[in-house]
């Protein structure tokens, strides 16, 4: 099936508008001017259509079939078409047993997925890096469990190994008992480690239910096959009824707060208003190629 959607919006700090050709479930091609082509057009007055997001939930690890099942309604009520998640290890040698494990349980998924690793920080080892690498792991979530932590990793070691599938490390700072103060001075002192080493890392990622940003979906390796408009990216999308101020006018702005009418997930729509039609087994495992190949140079490695 081929169509175009029209007057679609992207989601940058600076919204613009998009004319977008999908062809067999794959945005083909995308435009700022009105497309030309005999197909169906799907025209979006009175709604505003912005790409899917991709949120966050650690917790699905430890959740049974009918649990994922139930917290994949709650996430595509919200607007979700993607999840990421973790394995979650003890220590590194668990990880082809427990990778197994999750991706058995996830085998009725309906929404697609990405699986990274989480580990205390102070497990972090090169060996653990060539596993991410070899399996395409696309970042590490590392528990910071005492202050120390940071200490006890030859960062040296982990920059020289982790390249050129250089896989993210975010520390993780809800395990870390101290109170908010010395807490910034501990994040601090991670960011400075971080930019003295050549660690790549995320400083800000979103707790559970949340959506990652266009950056950190940069950093992961998933943007732009997912969260954009952009030629082979897949056709996930949010449609949102208008907001009208009340004199009439329209606020070419949909509301964060506000749930989605129409949900779209790899062309097929999955939620309409109330009406949920997710079906198991949807979705899929995404391989990333290599993380942060899209991100924009910044001062990380400076």
């Amino acid at each position: 099936m081929e169509y175009i959607l029209e007057n679609v919006w992207t989601t940058d700090r600076n919204p613009k508008q998009k004319h977008v050709y999908v062809k067999d479930n794959v945005i083909r091609y995308v435009s700022e001017r009105p497309l030309k082509m005999k197909c169906f057009t799907v025209n979006s007055s009175g709604f505003d259509v912005i790409p899917g997001y991709v949120c966050r939930d650690f917790s699905i690890a430890d959740m049974d079939e009918t649990s994922i099942q139930n917290c994949c309604e709650d996430l595509v009520k919200n607007g979700c078409t993607s999840v990421v998640t973790i394995v979650p290890l003890t220590f590194p040698k668990e990880y082809d047993r427990k990778i197994s494990d999750l991706r058995t349980k996830l085998a009725t998924m309906p929404l697609d997925y990405v699986i990274g690793v989480q580990v205390p920080m102070s497990r972090i080892s090169p060996s653990l890096i060539r596993t991410c690498q070899k399996a395409k792991i696309p970042f590490i979530n590392a528990v910071v469990e005492q202050e120390e932590d940071l200490d006890t990793v030859i960062w040296e070691w982990i920059r020289n190994v982790n390249f050129p599938y250089t896989v993210p490390i975010i520390a993780d700072w809800s395990q870390l008992p101290l109170h908010e103060k010395r807490l910034q001075q501990i994040q601090e002192k991670w960011v400075r480690l971080c930019k003295e080493k050549s660690i790549i890392t995320i400083e800000e990622f979103p707790n559970d239910k949340e959506r990652l940003t266009k950056h950190q979906l940069q950093c992961i390796g998933l943007y732009p096959k997912k969260g954009s408009w952009i030629t082979g990216s897949d056709v996930d999308y949010l449609v949102f009824e208008r907001i009208v101020s009340v004199d009439g006018e329209e606020i070419v702005k949909y509301d964060k707060n506000k749930n989605p009418v129409i949900v779209v997930q790899n062309g097929t729509v999955i939620k309409v208003r109330d009406d949920l039609r997710l079906m198991q087994g949807a979705g899929k495992e995404m391989k990333i190629i290599r993380p942060g190949i899209f991100r924009v140079m910044s001062n990380d490695l400076l």
